[in-house]
């Protein structure tokens, strides 16, 4: 944040001075050049899949708070979780021990090692974005159980009252009175 900060300052500095045209657009080039190379950096990409594993931790912390009826599918999720976070660390430990790079043979190997942290980082990100959609398609069928059971419950309801009336004949008649007159006279002559 600090350097996006400072480089806008220094930019804008530049640009109220006519004659440093090409100056700004040599830093403005070179400035987007960094930020593009630090976006592609592993562990910048690494921070992100990171970022993600708390998202869905605190997703599946919700479903287990709501899902009591799925708890083996929870329980499938967390251990997927886990073992993507475990793949997260590895990665970064392999991180770790390459930025003791020193020699001119350690930097070509660490090279040589990047397709491949790379590639583990997107197969980490994979794995916990599909962890993340197993758990809402969880939740979500949590809710539509419980929509249902609410249905049920208010069709119940609705049953027990229209037994209810039609046990006392002159409340339904009430019911289904003339809404003009009032009068159940009416309706009953004409059937």
């Amino acid at each position: 944040m600090c350097d996006t900060v400072s480089t806008s300052i220094v930019l804008a500095v530049l640009s109220l001075v006519p004659e440093n045209r090409y100056i700004l657009l040599g830093l403005s080039l070179a400035s987007l050049i960094t930020y593009a190379a630090n976006r592609q950096r592993p562990l910048h990409k690494l921070g992100q899949v990171e970022g993600m594993i708390k998202v869905v931790e605190e997703t599946l912390e919700r479903a287990q708070a709501n899902s009591a009826r799925n708890h083996v599918e929870v329980m499938d999720e967390t251990s997927r979780l886990l073992e993507a976070k475990i793949s997260a660390s590895k990665i970064q430990d392999r991180l770790l021990k390459t930025q003791s790079v020193t020699t001119w043979n350690e930097f070509v190997e660490y090279l040589q090692d990047l397709r491949e942290i790379t590639q583990s980082i997107s197969q980490c990100a994979k794995e916990v974005k599909e962890v993340r959609t197993s758990i809402l398609l969880t939740i979500e069928a949590e809710r539509r159980r419980q929509f249902s059971e609410r249905i049920k419950e208010c069709h119940e309801i609705l049953d027990s009252v229209v037994s209810s009336s039609a046990r006392r004949p002159h409340a339904a008649r009430r019911h289904f009175a003339s809404p003009v007159t009032g009068n159940t006279s009416q309706k009953s002559s004409m059937v």
